[in-house]
């Protein structure tokens, strides 16, 4: 056995799927990172390793295998999505018309600001990353549910990983809750006609991230942080403000008002 049929049969193994950036997106695995391996400039760490072996349901021994020996093995349970039969769920999405040039400009982070369904009467702010991975847009929330003002306060810690498309002059933004996986979120953005972004308004809606996953529909207002930020520092901005916290600009405290007007007849978010 030798490190060195690692890649051959590594492609091979991709070769089956419908495409190396699907398998990239599955494992989780950066695409420049992934192209090493299969080149075979790089032998994986230990922990990408096994993501690999858990992906393809092989043992690192097998995926060393001669050639010969390795075409003999039985196709395996997880290793089964074939380029003729792409999910039901891939062709959803990839069927959807976004405008990756029209995204290209909102990569980056921002603070994203709403009132909190958890703890009425507080604004909470999280942070959200929107990056771009081959051919997709994909989006990275933390949310801090802990009072900034309070030593007291108990800690929840929430994560999102999430999907950003760009269609009819909007952003659309579903995020799945992945530490407890009891909660997906969509978000509506108007984009930015300014020649620098400085905020982005919307609605979003979801379900409480505490105990009663009450559906809820509520504005946004993300204020743009830059294309790269010192993400530990950033992260001890994010928590539960009251409402008249300083911490939070008032113009932003005005664009989050959930208040509907008695001509309105329901929620909307306010354009610029």
């Amino acid at each position: 056995m030798s490190k060195s049929n690692f890649a051959l049969n590594l492609r091979s193994l991709c070769d089956r799927h419908v495409s190396v950036a699907q398998v990239c997106r599955s494992l989780e695995i950066n695409r420049q990172q992934f192209n090493k391996y299969l080149s075979g400039q790089i032998y994986p760490s230990k922990f990408n390793l096994n993501r690999i072996c858990d992906f393809f349901k092989m043992s690192e021994d097998q995926l060393q295998l001669n050639q010969s020996s390795f075409n003999n093995l039985p196709v395996s349970a997880g290793d089964t999505q074939k380029k003729s039969g792409s999910s039901r769920k891939e062709r959803v999405v990839n069927g959807i018309p976004s405008d990756l040039e029209a995204l290209s400009r909102y990569e980056g982070y921002y603070y994203n600001h709403s009132h909190s369904p958890g703890f009425p009467g507080k604004i909470v702010r999280s942070l959200t990353h929107i990056f771009r991975d081959q051919d997709m847009f994909y989006s990275k929330t933390i949310e801090h549910l802990w009072d900034k003002g309070s030593r007291q306060s108990q800690h929840h810690r929430f994560k999102y990983d999430g999907i950003v498309i760009y269609v009819g002059e909007r952003i659309f933004i579903t995020e799945y809750e992945r530490l407890t996986g009891q909660n997906i979120c969509h978000t509506i953005l108007f984009p930015s006609y300014r020649n620098a972004i400085d905020s982005l308004s919307g609605l979003a809606c979801g379900v409480g991230s505490l105990n009663s996953h009450q559906p809820f529909a509520m504005r946004v207002e993300l204020k743009f942080l830059g294309k790269n930020v010192d993400a530990r520092a950033t992260l001890e901005g994010c928590g539960l403000f009251t409402l008249d916290s300083e911490a939070i600009d008032q113009h932003i405290k005005d664009r989050i008002q959930t208040e509907i007007l008695p001509h309105e007849y329901m929620l909307t978010a306010r354009d610029r």
